[in-house]
């Protein structure tokens, strides 16, 4: 059965404006990758939103996936996010690209060189992942797309990097209102932080509007998922890299 692309998409939409909302699983089991992406442009559309950053992954089918992050969901290092009754099931820490000119499906298909053209600096940044599905494990195997790939809003870090870091092996520290929670060790998820973006913009599928310039890239979680309460300071530090921190409320 052809899947009901506005309505999910609505249904999604809702569940921004109203966080206590959550959408039965039962709705995204049948849906197509294709069906995916279409939601994702569908509810951005809803939510009249821009898309500041954007997010990239290489799942084990080894076909790229992206989705958008709304700019309401968005914040610099320092900020504050005001969860109130939205699903937060854990924070990572990942390499991002921001981008110095559009990267085209075209620039991607020309190769790597061609694509490292057009990042101006990369930087660190945290995202926050959590759902409007009710429970994203049984939300078949294109539902968590759909729901923008289970973002909950992210943090942009603020030191500049000129080159891609060498991340794999570096320690990562989780504080918690000052207290250490959680150590982990950093390595890239897909290999570096460039590859899984020229794969999704090879794609040309996206419905957000495509990789442009000013855009910030983030490229998959260096570590297993980083578990911290629902208000309070939290910090997270990446071997010598200056620290990132933000309030949750």
């Amino acid at each position: 059965m052809p899947a009901d692309i506005d309505a999910i998409a609505e249904a999604i939409a809702e569940a921004h404006r109203n966080p206590r909302q959550r959408i039965p699983a039962s709705r995204f089991v049948d849906l197509t990758r294709g069906d995916a992406m279409a939601v994702q442009g569908a509810v951005l559309k809803r939510l009249r939103e821009r898309v500041p950053v954007a997010k990239v992954a290489m799942p084990p089918d080894g076909i790229a996936t992206g989705a958008p992050i709304p700019a309401g969901m968005v914040i610099d290092d320092g900020g504050t996010i005001e969860l109130g009754e939205r699903d937060l099931a854990g924070l990572e820490i990942e390499v991002a690209v921001r981008l110095g000119a559009d990267l085209t499906p075209e620039i991607a298909k020309a190769g790597r060189p061609a694509a490292l053209q057009t990042i101006q600096h990369f930087v660190l940044g945290i995202e926050l992942i959590g759902s409007r599905i009710d429970d994203r494990t049984k939300a078949g195997p294109f539902g968590p797309l759909a729901d923008n790939m289970v973002t909950g809003g992210y943090v942009i870090g603020k030191q500049v990097l000129a080159h891609a870091p060498k991340v794999d092996g570096m320690a990562i520290t989780l504080s918690s209102d000052g207290a250490i929670s959680q150590r982990e060790t950093a390595k890239y998820p897909f290999g570096d932080a460039i590859s899984p973006i020229i794969a999704f913009a090879e794609m040309a599928d996206d419905h957000f509007g495509g990789f442009k310039k000013g855009m910030v890239i983030t490229t998959g979680s260096l570590s297993p998922l980083l578990i911290v309460p629902k208000r309070g300071h939290i910090e997270i530090s990446l071997g010598d890299f200056t620290p990132l921190s933000f309030m949750l409320s």
